[in-house]
């Protein structure tokens, strides 16, 4: 059992009213490449494109795992879902964890929390301020908030924007015209994908919209000093997005803040997990933040602090993702990113994968999938396509920079033996030091669509 809750961080000498005002803005099920500042040309992100303009970018930040609740989780404990409770879907940290706001009251820190910043109603993440309701008409709230503070603590403000999770409007002209949008290479080209990513991409504008009123706030009540933070819970609630462990699924944009500190418009690299926001967080609070290790003390993350100064360019060799569960699929996925290759071990390749898009007809976007299965019948290609999504290979290993957009699996080429042993025993020894049991949380759902 982790007793993390009664370890407090370490607290400098520095005067609380010297330390920064932070502010955490997380979106909910965004894309990793669904922003113009991420270089997608076709949506609309201005509120973002202006931060982007003096932050940090963040380009290969990985969360722990692709499904909300064990994201966020994760994200406020810095510890990956099997070890923080959290490892399903719409399930909640144990109460002996540790997590952000109890860490940054210790620092002196006042907390609020606006929006969805951990899944559901869990009354563990307790806030001074906690506003669940938030919406772009009803967005006035952050501003509302700041302007009635009284408090002269530092502020941790984190703002957990709705969308784009679904649903998504159902009024996307003038907005996006579907026929002249550009469909990843992933999925299967018809008009109703083209349909739900015009749908899609008018919500992510919703989303910056409230991004523009979020950094307006701020700018008045707390001033230009101020850190900001910018980031994404996991990809889009898409096929091979949302429920999956590809880099649309796994990959979070992210954006860093800080003037005088961080050097804006500057790229990083460097392999960065969830995991590693919260120590980052109390080292920008200036405090210490735990120990990185797997003893029970010790957090998964470590901090990313001396990157975002320019101090180290490199942050991990690898970063690790989990997928156990949700309350609509059962298919354990565990993956881990490199400088270069992505490995995938499909725990139960003898399972059918399948989510919420293909198998619930109230989903958003099953028509989708539904038009899919429609193309597959009358195109072998397309029903190998199909067929491919629902049932995995055990392994999964993909070149990221020859193939970005993972369609060629390398597990059987010989060429590729010798990285592909190298990322199962890397693996194999993070399952076993980490004490994951690879446990599944669920019953497996059958296909419901099948050619």
């Amino acid at each position: 059992m982790l007793l993390t809750i009664g370890v407090p961080v370490c607290v400098s000498a520095e005067v609380e009213s010297t330390k920064p005002d932070i502010v955490f803005i997380i979106a909910d099920d965004l894309g990793p490449n669904d922003t113009s500042f991420m270089g997608n040309c076709e949506v609309r992100t201005p509120a973002l494109d202006r931060l982007a303009s003096r932050s940090a970018v963040l380009e290969r930040m990985y969360v722990a795992s692709p499904s909300c609740a064990p994201s966020r989780g994760a994200m406020l404990s810095g510890l990956m879902p099997f070890r923080n409770g959290a490892e399903p879907n719409h399930t909640y940290v144990r109460d002996d964890v540790k997590q952000l706001p109890h860490y940054m009251k210790e620092l002196g820190y006042e907390v609020a929390g606006i929006g969805k910043i951990a899944h559901g109603k869990d009354k563990r993440v307790r806030f001074d301020y906690d506003e669940r309701n938030i919406s772009l008409e009803g967005i006035g709230i952050v501003s509302d908030y700041l302007e009635g503070r009284t408090s002269n603590k530092p502020l941790l403000l984190m703002v957990g924007i709705k969308d784009p999770h679904v649903p998504w409007p159902d009024q996307y002209f003038p907005h996006y015209d579907p026929d002249s949008l550009t469909l990843p290479s992933q999925l299967i080209d018809t008009p109703d994908a083209r349909l739900e990513f015009a749908r899609y991409y008018t919500d992510v504008e919703r989303m910056d919209k409230q991004v523009a009123a979020t950094l307006d706030a701020v700018e008045e009540h707390l001033g230009p000093e101020s850190i900001i933070i910018f980031t994404s819970d996991h990809g889009a609630q898409l096929p091979y997005g949302k429920w999956n462990n590809y880099e649309t699924s796994v990959k979070a944009p992210m954006l860093v803040c800080w003037p005088g500190v961080v050097k804006p418009r500057e790229r990083h690299s460097a392999l960065i997990s969830f995991v590693d926001i919260l120590p980052t967080l109390i080292e920008m609070a200036g405090g210490t933040a735990p120990a990185s290790g797997y003893g029970a003390n010790e957090i998964d993350g470590r901090s990313f602090l001396p990157l975002l100064k320019g101090e180290v360019s490199l942050h991990r060799d690898y970063v690790f993702s989990t997928n156990s569960s949700a309350a609509h699929h059962t298919y354990p996925l565990r993956s881990v990113v490199g400088e270069r290759f992505r490995y995938i071990r499909n725990v139960y390749p003898e399972l059918n994968f399948t989510v919420q898009t293909d198998h619930n007809p109230t989903a958003q976007s099953h028509n989708l999938w539904v038009s899919w299965v429609a193309e597959a019948k009358g195109d072998p290609a397309m029903a190998r396509k199909v067929q491919g999504y629902h049932q995995r290979p055990a392994e999964e290993l993909y070149d990221l920079h020859a193939d970005p957009h993972e369609q060629q699996n390398l597990a059987g080429d010989p060429d590729f033996a010798q990285t592909l042993r190298k990322l199962r025993a890397v693996t194999e020894n993070w399952i076993r030091q980490s004490g994951d049991t690879l446990q599944m949380h669920g019953k497996p759902m059958n296909i419901l669509l099948p050619l």
